[in-house]
């Protein structure tokens, strides 16, 4: 499917947007200017009337009324509105100053409306436009009201020149602001478009096997959290591979020693060095034995890793079980030398399945007792913390290095020295105990015990009804 850059995207798209906001605004400027521009030179006009007004208050006030305007001549003081036509008859007015031309220029429009809005002379056409109040001197009573008819003519082209020059003005503004808009979208395109090219390319790199793909976004914003998420998953992704690699090594070393060990029993008796007797089958029974039992912890852990591990759900009295476990193991802790103590009181329970919290302490327990040394103590306490229940599980020397802390419960691994293969078990134990734990909703850790040896720390959650209470 062809793919649009986004670069582009952004840049059309404001672009675009910056067009339709600039000849918007070009249009309602127009409008604007066009509607007001009128009034404004209207008003304008009104304020240069000031001798009219006078006059029209003087004679409304000899009058007494408006009665004598009855046409747009009367509006006008003598000599301003030129001579008589011929049919009105009479002799022309005295001589009278000149007013200035603009002012006769508005005579033409000036229409009166007596205080009511009721046309008294002039244009109609000065309907709805600005009006200048006519007052009474001296309080300032309102007895009228002058208006000018819109421009035509010359003024309507004086208008226009003005509007037209305006509009030249806009069209440069904003030919200016588009190509800044134009600009700074273009920028702010390649601002978006470099991190996302380097996560596009660092994922297809991933998407292609090479797990060390990684991103270099120098940002503080969404894009770079992005690109440090990418690399926490490339980085994971990576460890799970080498993980995988290794389980799948490990596996085969280990299945690899019982197979062995049968291959070579069976083909001694085949061959009739070894005869087919008690001790021999014994031998291959045993090997059998930790074949089946290696592989049922193999399929343990897959079906925990895959979601598959089946819990139950009952409260489970910790007391008791705890109890029953270290009878099970009363005689391999009796050939061990090993003392065993345990401190829970009987109202303490946990949420679980008490299978496999069973074989939870089971593994456990068989860890001290395979690599403590005789003589030596494992003490069980278990405590309630809030919702929590803790289970500390202390050994006697020889203890673990620090560096090996952190991998007690990854799979086949095993420490050195004196927590070596020869003290048997597959290196699995651990790891099954921490998916127990885990499919339990708690928590497993392993620190240097005060004892001198290993401290497993258990966290589960507890029993809603504490465990052995009505």
């Amino acid at each position: 499917m062809k793919t649009r850059s986004i670069a582009i995207t952004l840049f059309l798209t404001i672009t675009a947007t910056a067009l339709c906001v600039v000849l918007a605004m070009a249009m309602l400027f127009r409008v604007s200017l066009v509607s007001g521009f009128g009034s404004y030179v209207a008003e304008a006009e009104l304020q240069k009337l000031d001798r009219i007004e006078h006059y029209l208050a003087d004679r409304y006030q000899q009058e007494g009324g408006w009665g004598f305007v009855r046409g747009p001549r009367d509006m006008f003081p003598p000599g301003m509105a030129g001579p008589p036509h011929p049919e009105e008859g009479g002799a022309p007015p005295p001589p009278h100053p000149r007013p200035p031309g603009d002012i006769r220029e508005l005579l033409p429009r000036l229409a009166l409306y007596d205080r009511d809005g009721v046309l008294l002379a002039g244009p109609p056409e000065s309907q709805g436009r600005p009006r200048r109040a006519v007052l009474l001197p001296p309080a300032g009573t309102i007895i009228g009201y002058m208006a000018l008819a819109p421009m035509v003519g010359t003024g309507d082209a004086q208008m226009m020149s003005f509007l037209n020059t305006q509009t030249r003005n806009l069209a440069l503004i904003a030919g200016f602001a588009l190509i800044a808009s134009a600009l700074v979208a273009w920028l702010l395109g390649r601002y978006f478009s470099g991190p996302i090219t380097q996560l596009i390319a660092a994922a297809r790199a991933l998407a292609s096997g090479k797990l060390d793909a990684r991103v270099k976004l120098d940002r503080d914003d969404e894009l770079g959290q992005l690109g440090e998420d990418f690399n926490a998953m490339a980085q994971r992704l990576e460890r799970f591979e080498q993980s995988r690699r290794q389980w799948v090594a490990d596996t085969s070393h280990e299945l690899r020693t019982p197979l062995t060990v049968l291959r070579a029993h069976t083909q001694a008796m085949r061959d009739g060095v070894m005869p087919v007797n008690e001790r021999g089958l014994a031998v291959l029974d045993g090997a059998a034995s930790e074949l089946e039992g290696l592989v049922n912890s193999l399929y343990q852990l897959a079906r925990a890793d895959v979601g598959m591990y089946d819990f139950r759900s009952e409260p489970v009295p910790l007391a008791e079980l705890l109890n029953e476990t270290a009878e099970r193991f009363a005689e391999p802790l009796r050939k061990a030398q090993l003392t065993l103590s345990i401190s829970c009181r009987a109202d303490i329970g946990v949420h679980g399945d008490p299978g496999k919290l069973q074989q939870l302490f089971g593994n456990l327990l068989t860890n001290s007792i395979r690599y403590t040394d005789p003589g030596g103590r494992i003490q069980i306490v278990v405590e309630r913390i809030g919702k929590q229940v803790g289970i500390t599980i202390d050994d006697t020397a020889p203890g673990v290095p620090a560096s090996a802390l952190p991998r007690l419960f990854e799979r086949f691994f095993r420490v050195d020295a004196s927590r070596s293969r020869q003290a048997g078990g597959s290196g699995l134990g651990l790891s099954i105990c921490q998916s127990i734990v885990e499919g339990h909703q708690g928590e497993i850790k392993a620190v240097h015990s005060a004892l001198g040896g290993l401290c497993v720390h258990v966290t589960l959650p507890a029993a809603m009804r504490e465990a052995g209470t009505p």
